[in-house]
């Protein structure tokens, strides 16, 4: 096992944003139509939510939005503290910063605003998103060390806004492969999905094996592959759209598009942009796994500098890994 090093704490996070930023603006498209396009990766495009909601190239999502409050709270907490969490979360309800996040999120966060406890505010029945799942890269570096308390931190931050077991399994997975991929040098595709589906196998044994698939899944064709894990869960979406903002196939997706290049942020990115359907996080989850494995320089430096809050996202990287390795 290898000593983490700041430029993966900070890759991870950049990572995440840069994935994120780049998918924002194609986000819902299908596969058809995001091959017919041309430099997904060369640049950000503007991002529209709507004619009251335009925003320059660079712009994140949710996805960035939660995990860099995360981050703010693991700094502040000295440790993964469900209110600490929940409170950053509901300044950006508050502000009106939050963009683009999902129905069982806003649930949960009006919920919060309303008074009830941020262990109450998500409610276990409700859908299987990926809201848990996109932001959880930060508890992954912050334990990549300390598997043992990795999963039941990765629940208390979890729970906040997302109750459902898949939705909680699927986060575990996400910081299982975080804390994997910081800590060793060569990524070996069996070893880390041994790793990521024994983290989940006893929770949701039909996950850890589905997890375990991804294996062969590799040696097919990608389309068919993408058919595949698009077919995962309980909402399959339309054929040759993409993958669904479910829980189980996100995962699965993000997984397969960093194994597909473990040692190229971009190829991964790519992938992961030209799957279909939620491609923001799909492409958030895959660049911050590959960026806490090869770390800030293995991304494009105009990327870097033009995502928004280039700076703070560097800083809040750093910070992170000083509060964790003083």
């Amino acid at each position: 096992m290898n000593k983490p090093r700041q430029d993966q704490f900070t890759g991870a996070l950049m990572g995440c944003a840069v994935g994120d930023a780049l998918g924002a603006p194609i986000e819902g498209r299908s596969r058809e139509q995001i091959a017919a396009m041309k430099g997904i990766t060369d640049g950000y495009r503007p991002l529209s939510h709507g004619k009251a909601n335009s925003y320059p190239p660079g712009q994140y999502t949710d996805d960035t939005q939660l995990t860099m409050a995360t981050v703010k709270s693991l700094i502040a907490c000295g440790r993964v503290d469900g209110a600490g969490i929940a409170t950053e979360f509901a300044k950006l309800w508050q502000s009106g910063e939050i963009v683009g996040a999902g129905p069982v999120a806003h649930r949960a966060v009006k919920r919060l605003l309303e008074g009830v406890g941020w262990e109450h505010a998500a409610v276990v029945d409700d859908l299987p998103l990926n809201g848990a799942a996109m932001r959880i890269a930060p508890i992954g570096l912050w334990h990549c060390d300390r598997a043992d308390r990795l999963a039941d931190d990765v629940t208390v931050a979890s729970i906040v806004t997302h109750r459902h077991p898949l939705a909680v399994d699927a986060a575990i997975a996400v910081a299982t492969a975080v804390a994997h991929v910081v800590t060793e040098s060569k990524i070996k595709t069996a070893h880390l999905l041994q790793v990521v589906s024994e983290a989940v196998e006893e929770r949701s044994p039909c996950f850890a094996r589905r997890i375990g698939q991804l294996e062969a899944w590799l040696e097919l064709a990608e389309s068919t592959a993408l058919d595949a894990i698009a077919d995962v869960g309980p909402a399959r979406g339309a054929k040759g759209f993409g993958i669904p903002a479910m829980a189980e196939p996100t995962v699965l997706a993000a997984l397969y598009t960093f194994l597909r290049s473990p040692g190229d942020f971009m190829e991964t990115v790519d992938c992961a942009l030209h799957i279909g359907g939620d491609v923001d996080t799909i492409a958030a989850i895959a660049g911050a796994i590959s960026g806490a494995h090869s770390g800030l320089d293995a991304i494009p430096g105009n990327l870097v500098t033009g995502v928004k809050d280039s700076e703070e996202i560097l800083e809040l990287g750093a910070s992170l890994f000083a509060s964790r390795y003083p």
